[in-house]
């Protein structure tokens, strides 16, 4: 089965795929299993440059942004398409 995630959904995950299918397991398609990750990192990102005057924070996100770049370049390859996680179907 394959469970239609909408942006909002993408911050949760798995967890609320399998909600929304009422059952334990979830097969999501590739593209959106894919995008997950992403978007956890992007409000994570968010999150830390909120509060960006402490310098911990900064270099964090800084790390964050790279991991995240490096999975839309993998996302990119594999899908032929950069990553779009604000406009899911």
């Amino acid at each position: 089965m394959v469970v239609r995630l909408t942006a909002s959904d993408l911050e949760y995950g798995r967890r609320i795929a399998a909600i929304k299918a009422r059952c334990r397991v979830v097969r999501l398609s590739p593209e959106v299993d894919d995008l997950i990750p992403i978007a956890r990192l992007e409000k994570r990102i968010c999150e830390l440059l909120w509060h960006r005057d402490n310098p911990d924070n900064v270099a964090a996100a800084r790390l964050l942004v790279r991991e995240q770049s490096r999975l839309q370049l993998a996302y990119e390859r594999r899908h032929g398409k950069p990553a779009n996680t604000k406009h899911m179907p």
